[in-house]
This record gives structure tokens, C-alpha cells and sequence, in this order.
């Protein structure tokens, strides 16, 4: 399955571990065409990192291993809806996160992506399921960048790549129900610098 056909359906059970799964899957590939270093490492779902900076356990939904040792953290998000009103918290998240996956005791680091996958517009919708407006996600982002922030603090070790798509006929549906199953346009590709 490719990240286009999980899209197709991503509205679906948004919250479910077959989805996340789903996610990690497409997304492990992706990396893995777009990063033909990284073939030869072992691949682990949602792996539970022993000690993360703070002193707790961690878990990163993709992980990679050079050797037995954790070299590449991966951490994916699918974001659909309502995205606006969360922008603020998502960058917060990732800057924590990246400090506690880094920061890990004994554990050297080649590369930690935050990997998001998100429509240029998303709908809002109401406790209904009718779409109350629509976001628009790009100019929210480049209100919220975490990119600079990430390399001053990890020197290009952490970063946060954005995979944008358009949703079709998105202004026309009206509800919850109509994204059942979405056609998807003009989906980003994953660079990995």
C-alpha cells in the first residue's frame, strides 16, 4: 500500500491501532524509497525506547537499528480535521518529544523525523459531524515553523517534514459521513535530506 491509497481511507476509525499501524507501514516504506541508506537497518513498530531524556520510557512509532543499536526515530502523525486550533500544541509536542527521544540516555542518534501527513485545507467539523469551515493548514504551519528551532538545538539530526495533499471536492461535502472514502491530489514527496 502506498501513503496515497492509506489517505484514501484515513478518515476512517481515526483513532484505531489498524490505522496506526496501517500509517507506520506506508510510511516505513516511503523512507525506505527515499532513503536507500537506511535498507539494511532492522525496522521495529512502535518500540519502546527504555529510558527517554526525562527519565521514562518513550514510545516511537518507527524505529531503526544499525547494528542492535537505535540509530533512526520515527514519529508519524495523519492529522485530517480541525487542525487550526491544535497547531500550536502539535509544535509543542514536537519539541518535547525531540528533546526526549535525543537526549536518551546511551543512545546516539543519527536521525529523528516527525513525519506529518495532512491536507493543505481540512475541514472543521461540529459535534454533529457538519463541517463548520475549513482550515487552512499551509499558512498554519508557516505561523507555527519548528524546523529552525529543531536545528539549533540538533543540527540537522531532528527534523519535521510536512507531507501535503489536496482532498477533491473537498468545498462541496458538508459532513463527516462524505469522507468515508476521499480521492487525494498532488500528495507531497518525502525528501530526506
Amino acid at each position: 500500500m502506498l501513503i496515497s491509497e492509506f489517505l484514501t481511507t484515513s478518515f476512517q476509525n481515526v483513532r484505531s491501532s489498524k490505522r496506526t499501524d496501517e500509517l507506520h507501514k506506508v510510511l516505513l516504506d516511503e523512507v525506505l524509497n527515499n532513503n536507500s541508506d537506511w535498507a539494511e537497518y532492522g525496522w521495529q513498530f512502535e518500540y519502546q525506547l527504555p529510558e527517554d531524556g526525562f527519565g521514562g520510557t518513550f514510545d516511537i512509532d518507527i524505529a531503526g537499528f544499525k547494528n542492535g543499536e537505535l540509530k533512526v526515530a520515527i514519529l508519524a502523525k495523519a492529522i485530517n480535521s480541525n487542525v487550526n486550533k491544535n497547531i500550536k500544541n502539535y509544535a509543542n509536542t514536537t519539541i518535547g518529544e525531540a528533546a526526549r527521544i535525543y537526549h536518551a540516555p546511551g543512545v546516539e542518534l543519527e536521525k529523528v523525523l516527525f513525519v506529518s501527513v495532512l491536507p493543505r485545507v481540512a475541514p472543521r467539523f461540529n459535534n454533529q459531524g457538519n463541517i463548520t469551515g475549513f482550515d487552512d493548514v499551509v499558512s498554519a504551519k508557516n505561523r507555527t515553523k519548528v524546523n529552525g528551532i529543531l536545528n539549533l538545538q540538533y543540527g540537522g539530526v531532528v527534523e519535521s517534514k510536512d507531507l501535503y495533499y489536496e482532498i477533491e471536492n473537498l468545498k462541496q461535502m458538508t459532513n463527516k459521513e462524505e469522507f468515508d472514502v476521499i480521492q487525494i491530489k498532488n500528495l507531497d514527496e518525502l525528501v530526506i535530506a
